[in-house]
């Protein structure tokens, strides 16, 4: 519950660094990279099955060269 709770108030104070005019730019350099991260790992955990599946074929094609 806590980490959501943490979590909700990190989204929030997100947003609201963007839409504030008077923010320190340093700080909306920071939300922006946290943004962009943030997407990267949904997109990593979106496509996790895909990558584990690919990750394995390549796993048995190296074991399968080395063999020889």
């Amino acid at each position: 519950m806590f980490f959501r709770v943490l979590s909700l108030l990190v989204a929030v104070g997100v947003i609201a660094l963007i839409v504030t005019p008077d923010a320190p730019e340093y700080l909306r350099w920071m939300v922006w990279v946290y943004l962009f991260v943030m997407c990267g790992i949904g997109m990593l955990a979106m496509n996790a099955p895909r990558i584990h599946q690919w990750w394995l074929t390549k796993e048995a094609e190296l074991k399968s060269r080395f063999k020889r």
